[in-house]
Parts: structure tokens; C-alpha cells; sequence
């Protein structure tokens, strides 16, 4: 038994020996699977306009296909970003002239609204973008202030805490994951500023100047890059490294023509930019964003869903298809496709819209859904015509900012395509990538004001929600 004993013992220092030294051994390094932002697993949120009287937040239940929920919130919402697990921040323009510019913070229990908070904003500072990658403090662009602004907004306070010069045209902000970094992009002026979070020092000695205006912005997952979409259709990186900055800015061969926005997709590190080349028509511009500068763009042409392919009640199937316009983007977080939202206006006035399904895996077309059609509601000579949808005072100098938008359910088994002129949310049903049904906006569900009804509502923007 002793002498046993002595051989477990002689193998034991044997092979803890020969696993010393430089002696290799392979390592499996485990790849676990992605899982969908738990934040965004149960609801969409459709943040809705109806001119001079307070618009709406509805939200949208994935796994039952109905609005579950409705509440108020500012006059002229205009943008919208979910905060934490269970508050969504809207930014609310306000009625021109009048002191309604503001900041509603809906609160959730489950997926229905608990409450709302309205945190008001400076009279006259038209703020027209929301950010935050911080669970209390949030960040406004306000270009109505002299000198045009940040405004940093505490959330667990319900206040406006203090603002941060910028220049002319902040039009869209983004904080990095790390809540380190803020950069605003000053379409006015041509130019990103960008600071330090922790006491809104500048990183760069003066704003970091583009060749065209900057329209928007995104930051990658690991916050070492944030890319700027110019107004040119040139994509410029950021190298966002260097603890307090400066920021080094590299504009890229990457060239989207038309594009109005961008959709970073944390899950496959890509871009994904709904262009309109007017050489080559609409297309998604796929950018791998993995590396410190990125190569070049994969390119999918969109084409224009047939009229002959829509249902026999569409106004637009007995029509001729025109010019196509891709308009949005969403990825699945299952990473597995992305849907592209398009549009085209056919001779008769109809707005009609589709969704393209494309694959991540090699980039390559997988289906194409028509979405029905509807009258164009920005031709102010049409008996359709809803200001909402096209006043300047509502998002830009010639329509909503937002006309279309898009985003995907967490558990990725629908897409939503809402629509400002259509005054729905469509649901895009991604088992068999086909057009399930449209959601109208809210507007007899609400309660009456002064007596009257509210008038319809229209949706601005998209996200998907807690």
C-alpha cells in the first residue's frame, strides 16, 4: 500500500513538472453567445406629435402586438433615448413662442408607463437632441441659447443643472459607454466639440473643425473611437484614447451620399448608413468599425419592391414605382440581419414605403416587405397635408427630421417601421420577414383637453424601450 502510494505521489510531482516551464498548451478561449440588450427585451417606444397640444409616448408590447400603454408628454417631442432599465428622456421643442421647452422623463413598471416628469428647459432654447449613457445625468443640445449650448440635466433631480458653450447648430450628442467623453456635433459651424464629463473640461483646445457639417454622431462599444457622419456623406473616425484628449480626428474614404444618420450595431462592431447615391440609387453602406480606422465600405444596392408585389387594397399597387429612398435602419440583437426602411412617392401622391431584409452574414439581400401605402402628408396642397410631418418648426428646415424610423424588438422577432405621414408604427414579422400590421398612433385613447378631443397624432421617433 506504502509503495502505491509513493507512485500517485512520483506521478503527481511529474506531471505538475512538465506542466512548468515554456512548455505550451493549447487554450480554449470560450466565445459565448451574444444575448440581446436586456434593456430593450420587451417594449418599443413611439414618440408621437400633434402640433400646439401635448404630444404622446405609446408603447408597443413585442411579444403581444398591441399598445399597452399611453402617456403624455411636452408640446413638439422631437427625440428620445432610453436612460436606464425603466425611464426613457423625451425632448420636447415646445410651441414656437411660448415657454414649453422641456424634458419628460417616463418612468416604467413592467412595460407599462408609471409616470411622467417634465423638467423644464430655458424659454427659447429649441432643444432638439437628448443623450446619456449615465443612469442621472442627461445631456440637451440647445440651439436657441446665446451662446448655443449643452444643457446638462439631472434626471434625479428634475432639473437643469448647468450649460456648456458650444457652437452654432448643435444637432445631435453622444456620450461614450464609459460616461467618460461627451462630443456635440455643431452643424452650424461645421464642427464636433467635446469634453470631459467629470467637469465639463474641453478636450481639444478649440472644436475640431470637419470639411462638411457634422449631422450625426455614434461611439463605439469600447468608447476608444466615436465616428461623425458629415452632411458630404464622409464618415470621419475619432481616436478617443488619451484619458483627458486631445481627440484626433481622421476622415475616412468611407462616403455615404445623402445620408441623414447611422446605426452602430455593438454585437458585429459595424456601421450601418441608409444612403442615396444619386449615381447608383438607395443603398445601406456596411462599415466594419473593429479596427482603428475603418476599410472599406461593403455597399448593398436597395431596390423598389414591384406594384405588382403589394396587396390589391395598397393605393401604391396600381401605380408605377419611382425613385427609391432609403430613410432607416435596424440590426437584430441576435446580430443574425439587418432591416432597412425605403420609401419612394408614386405619381398619384402616394407615399410608399418597404422594408429590405438583408443578411449579416456575407451582406447579402434575403427579402424585401411592401408596407401599405398612404397620401403624402408634407404636399401642402394635398386635402391630407399634416404640418407635424413637414412644418420647420418640428425638426428641420424642410420636414420632420424624423420622417421614418425604425428599431428592433429585443428577442428580435419583430422590426418596427413607423411613419410620420401614415400616423402608424408598422410591424415587420422577422420569422418570415413579411409585413404583420400597422399600429395607429394614439389619439382617441388619450383624454380630452378642454372638452375636445385631441387631434390625431403622428409618430416622430422610434426607440426600442425597457
Amino acid at each position: 500500500m506504502k509503495r502505491f502510494l509513493w507512485l500517485c505521489v512520483i506521478v503527481c510531482l511529474f506531471l505538475i513538472c512538465t506542466g512548468c516551464g515554456d512548455t505550451f498548451r493549447p487554450v480554449i478561449i470560450p466565445n459565448p453567445p451574444k444575448f440581446p440588450d436586456p434593456r430593450a427585451a420587451h417594449t418599443v417606444l413611439s414618440v408621437n406629435d400633434n402640433g400646439d397640444v401635448r404630444g404622446s409616448a405609446m408603447v408597443i408590447d413585442v411579444s403581444g402586438d398591441s399598445s399597452v400603454s399611453v402617456a403624455d408628454v411636452g408640446i413638439g417631442p422631437i427625440h428620445a433615448v432610453q436612460q436606464t432599465a425603466n425611464q426613457v428622456l423625451v425632448v420636447n421643442q415646445g410651441a414656437p413662442g411660448t415657454p414649453d421647452e422641456s424634458l419628460t422623463k417616463v418612468s416604467f413598471s413592467g412595460v407599462t408607463i408609471s409616470n411622467t416628469t417634465a423638467i423644464t428647459l430655458p424659454t427659447g432654447s429649441a432643444p432638439n437632441f437628448v443623450a446619456s449613457a449615465e443612469s442621472s445625468t442627461a445631456y440637451v443640445s440647445l440651439p436657441g441659447l446665446v451662446p448655443p449650448s449643452v444643457g446638462v440635466v439631472s434626471t434625479s433631480g428634475n432639473s437643469l443643472s448647468t450649460t456648456i458653450p458650444v457652437q452654432d447648430g448643435p444637432i445631435a450628442i453622444v456620450e461614450t459607454p464609459d460616461t467618460k467623453k461627451l462630443y456635440v456635433a455643431n452643424n452650424g459651424a461645421g464642427t464636433v466639440s467635446n469634453f470631459n464629463t467629470v467637469d465639463h473640461s474641453p478636450r481639444n483646445p478649440g472644436p475640431i473643425a470637419l470639411s462638411s457639417p457634422p449631422i450625426w454622431l455614434t461611439a463605439r462599444s469600447d468608447s476608444q473611437r466615436v465616428y461623425v457622419l458629415e452632411t458630404n456623406g464622409v464618415l470621419a473616425t475619432l481616436d478617443t484614447t488619451l484619458t483627458a484628449g486631445p481627440d484626433t480626428v481622421t476622415e475616412s474614404g468611407v462616403i455615404a451620399p445623402g445620408a441623414k444618420y447611422m446605426v452602430y450595431d455593438g454585437h458585429l462592431n459595424r456601421l450601418y448608413i441608409p444612403s442615396n447615391d444619386p449615381a447608383n440609387g438607395a443603398q445601406l453602406v456596411i462599415v466594419d468599425v473593429s479596427s482603428s480606422q475603418p476599410p472599406a465600405p461593403v455597399i448593398v444596392p436597395i431596390a423598389a419592391v414591384l406594384p405588382s408585389a403589394r396587396s390589391a387594397l395598397d393605393p401604391c399597387a396600381s401605380t408605377v414605382a419611382t425613385t427609391l429612398h432609403a430613410v432607416a435602419a435596424a440590426a437584430l440583437p441576435d446580430g443574425s440581419r439587418v432591416y432597412v426602411g425605403a420609401y419612394y412617392i408614386d405619381g398619384s401622391g402616394n407615399v410608399c414605403p418597404q422594408v429590405t431584409v438583408i443578411n449579416t452574414s456575407g451582406n447579402t439581400f434575403k427579402a424585401a416587405a411592401a408596407v401599405p401605402g398612404f397620401p403624402d402628408a408634407t404636399d401642402q396642397n394635398s386635402p391630407f397635408y399634416v404640418p407635424v410631418c413637414a412644418d420647420p418648426t418640428h425638426g428641420g428646415p424642410t420636414a420632420t427630421r424624423f420622417r421614418f424610423m425604425m428599431a428592433a424588438g429585443g428577442d428580435s422577432s419583430r422590426v418596427y417601421l413607423s411613419s410620420c405621414d401614415g400616423g402608424n408604427v408598422n410591424f415587420i414579422d422577422t420569422a418570415n420577414d413579411t409585413y404583420l400590421l400597422s399600429m395607429p398612433a394614439p389619439a382617441s385613447a388619450r383624454s380630452p383637453i378642454n372638452g375636445n378631443q385631441p387631434p390625431p397624432q403622428n409618430p416622430v421617433f422610434l426607440i426600442a424601450g425597457p
